[in-house]
């Protein structure tokens, strides 16, 4: 079995945040549905990415949480 790339799994936009806060802002006051999965991971610093709920299924079935 292969690894999925990020790239193969997203399908539409990939916004990234640093904090959880800003994340939820966004997707809060976005004009369509969004989602919330926690990213990888850099050291201590970790992401949090708004995406849609089609591509945070298929992150979600990838091994990634939601946050």
């Amino acid at each position: 079995m292969t690894t999925p790339t990020l790239k193969s799994l997203i399908k539409s936009t990939l916004l990234r945040f640093n904090t959880l806060a800003n994340a939820s802002s966004f997707a809060n006051h976005a004009t369509y549905p969004m989602r919330i999965v926690l990213g990888d991971h850099d050291g201590e610093r970790g992401e949090f990415w708004v995406v849609t709920p089609a591509d945070a299924s298929r992150l979600e079935r990838a091994g990634y949480e939601m946050a």
